[in-house]
């Protein structure tokens, strides 16, 4: 998927310069917020329960480079699942820890459900209308419909430094789950690789084929 992904993009500059660039704008555009918005559900969330440590460091803010992770943008630049920096938190700042850690936790995932959900209730909306921006405003929403529904399974792997990670070391270890900073090494590069061989993009294109269809065929019933 990896090398495909590359050759479509080098194909569609050598066949059409100009569209295959307003693509890529839309591509980063809907990346960016998909992501940095995420990001800023936590944080927001977490100053909510207590804990300004977000706030404090610069994190609720669209800035890119507060946000992205290298490693992480390229992932999802090329294999659609990727992630970025970690929002610092401290849970004694919590007013109700465990609780509050859920909360946080679940934050990012529930940002990028509502952007895909309103994305694709956006995209299939603009279908009764026949004006030509409008070809322009559904290229954008696709990649925010597919952006967001990835962002929202991917977060939800039990793998940290995913979100998924943190809401089972809650609901079902108290947040007792300790990984020393090897074994969280090992796991990352270990999970990299998972990552990078395409498998997990594999299995996750076919997820979210499934979600976004249920969902808009939901969306159609009750527009058309």
């Amino acid at each position: 998927m990896l090398f495909s992904n590359i050759r479509t993009w080098l194909s569609g500059f050598a066949s059409d310069p100009l569209g295959t660039l307003i693509q890529l704008v839309f591509f980063v555009c809907a990346l960016l917020l998909s992501l940095i918005l995420h990001e800023i559900g936590h944080g927001y969330v977490a100053l909510k329960c207590g804990d300004p440590t977000a706030k404090w460091m610069g994190r609720l803010t669209l800035d890119p480079r507060k946000h992205l992770d290298p490693i992480g943008m390229i992932c999802m630049v090329l294999l659609r699942i990727g992630w970025a920096k970690p929002v610092p938190i401290n849970p004694n700042n919590f007013r109700h820890r465990n609780r509050d850690m859920i909360l946080v936790s679940i934050a990012g995932i529930c940002v990028n459900l509502i952007l895909f959900l309103v994305s694709l209730f956006l995209y299939v909306l603009s279908f009764r209308g026949d004006a030509a921006v409008l070809d322009y405003a559904r290229e954008f929403l696709t990649y925010m419909i597919s952006f967001n529904i990835s962002l929202a399974v991917f977060n939800l792997l039990p793998v940290p430094p995913l979100d998924g990670y943190r809401l089972v070391n809650q609901i079902f270890f108290k947040g007792q789950l300790e990984l020393t900073p090897q074994m969280m090494q090992m796991i990352h590069f270990g999970f990299l690789i998972v990552c990078v061989s395409g498998v997990l993009s594999n299995a996750f294109s076919r997820v979210c084929s499934v979600i976004i269809s249920a969902a808009m065929n939901l969306f159609i019933q009750i527009l058309f």
